[in-house]
């Protein structure tokens, strides 16, 4: 009996002290005496509490990346399927356009020489050795094609003749090849000269043959002289970049170069003899 006395004794004592104790801090509270515990305290748990913000932030963030960087790939894959399409249909549109250019050019050049006809044949590939200067054509002797006949491009510039002949096929020698040879003039002054290759010899072209006391200058136009072979007179061929003169020879040289690109031409044409 006297230690269950004592027991609640106690725990009447525990009750009223809590009490006491409670009461104290109310007042303490009210009259702003804790203040100094309270700065302390926030001290001490305001940076843990901004830590756990701070990674309880950077996770969502890295969650919502994770989501947004599977939309983003699927936008990269429909811009680059978008680009896929633009530059092809941009292909298709530049091959149009070089395509009409050169009608463009055939119209004028059939225009201003009547008197000529010719074949239209598309090229197919040049020398797999890379020895010589020529061009292969997709047309042949079924389409009345002969050797020695004079090719041009679209426009009517010469840009060789026909060395060999197959009956779907022919085979162009190049004005830049040493083995070739063609009389020409000079559009200013009519002054004469041979036009010959220099591809093989690190050169271009070259015209041979001028007269010493001949008024030839560089940019001056050469023309197809139509002297001694199956080239029409009056085609444009290249132009002077260069004349060369000694004190002894008896004739000058000048060096000349084509004005288009010879092995980048995609269709030429082929003038028929009459």
């Amino acid at each position: 009996m006297k230690e269950r006395s004592f027991s609640w004794t106690r725990t009447l004592y525990l009750l009223v002290a809590l009490v006491l104790v409670s009461l104290s801090l109310i007042l303490l509270s009210q009259g702003r005496y804790l203040q100094p515990l309270e700065s302390i305290a926030g001290q001490i748990f305001n940076p843990i509490q901004q830590a756990a913000s701070n990674v309880t932030s950077g996770v969502g963030s890295w969650v919502s990346s994770i989501g947004q960087g599977h939309t983003l790939q699927e936008e990269n894959k429909q811009l680059r399927i978008a680009i896929d399409k633009l530059t092809s249909e941009n292909a298709t549109l530049m091959a149009l356009e070089q395509e009409n250019a050169q009608l463009r050019a055939m119209l004028k050049f059939q225009t201003e020489r009547p008197e000529l006809t010719g074949v239209v044949a598309k090229s197919i590939g040049g020398d797999p050795s890379g020895q010589m200067e020529i061009l292969t054509i997709d047309q042949g002797s079924k389409a009345g094609i002969a050797e020695g006949m004079a090719v041009v491009s679209p426009g009517g510039i010469v840009v060789g003749q026909i060395s060999a002949v197959k009956p779907e096929r022919s085979t162009v020698l190049l004005i830049t090849d040493v083995g070739s040879s063609l009389p020409v003039v000079t559009q200013r002054t009519q002054k004469p000269g041979i036009l010959t290759g220099q591809w093989q010899k690190g050169g271009r072209l070259l015209v041979q043959r001028i007269p010493r006391d001949a008024d030839v200058v560089e940019g001056d136009l050469l023309l197809t002289s139509g002297v001694g072979g199956n080239v029409p007179n009056g085609l444009i061929v290249g132009m002077v970049s260069k004349v060369r003169q000694s004190d002894v020879q008896m004739e000058k040289d000048a060096e000349a170069y084509p004005l288009i690109e010879l092995e980048s031409l995609e269709s030429v044409v082929v003038l028929m003899n009459k």
